[in-house]
């Protein structure tokens, strides 16, 4: 696994989850623990002296276009795969304003760009494609007793 400036360190992401009409708000990109490109909800990493609030918003909007209101927090959730570390705070979330297309990561050269698609992903279509982490699957998986709930726990 190739190191990158997110290795090495705990880093804090904030995201959003965006249900609309049993579909999910996800966005395909390219991530440095995959060999293929995956599809995950839209946020990034919280900055010194920022609330998660605040870098959820400012996330969503650069990768999304989309203004978000972080409503309600539903899943704490630690990704560990050496060198890479997070902790990861997944927010409800409602649209206020703008419109969908595509952004990009400003932290990241022009030429070097991770975000390859953003849209709304049918429940269905959810259950085959590599989406991460993979408990959000739970939530459309139809065998699943969370099947279509968006519930309030704190995954370990």
């Amino acid at each position: 696994m190739k190191s990158s400036q997110f290795s090495d360190r705990v880093r804090v992401r904030a995201c959003a989850v965006i249900a609309v009409n049993s579909s999910l708000l996800l966005i395909k990109q390219t991530v440095p623990t995959r060999d293929l490109p995956i599809w995950i909800p839209p946020g990034g990493g919280v900055l010194v002296g920022e609330t998660l609030e605040t870098a959820l918003t400012r996330e969503v909007l650069e990768e999304t276009g989309l203004k978000v209101l972080p409503e309600q927090l539903l899943w704490i959730h630690e990704f560990l795969e050496t060198p890479y570390h997070a902790i990861e705070f997944y927010f409800e979330c409602s649209i206020v304003g703008g419109m969908l297309k595509l952004g990009k990561d400003p932290e990241l050269p022009k030429d070097e760009q991770v975000l390859h698609e953003v849209r709304f992903v049918s429940s269905d279509e959810i259950l085959t494609l590599p989406v991460f982490p993979e408990f959000l699957k739970k939530i459309f998986d139809k065998k699943d007793p969370l099947s279509g709930k968006i519930e309030r726990i704190i995954s370990y």
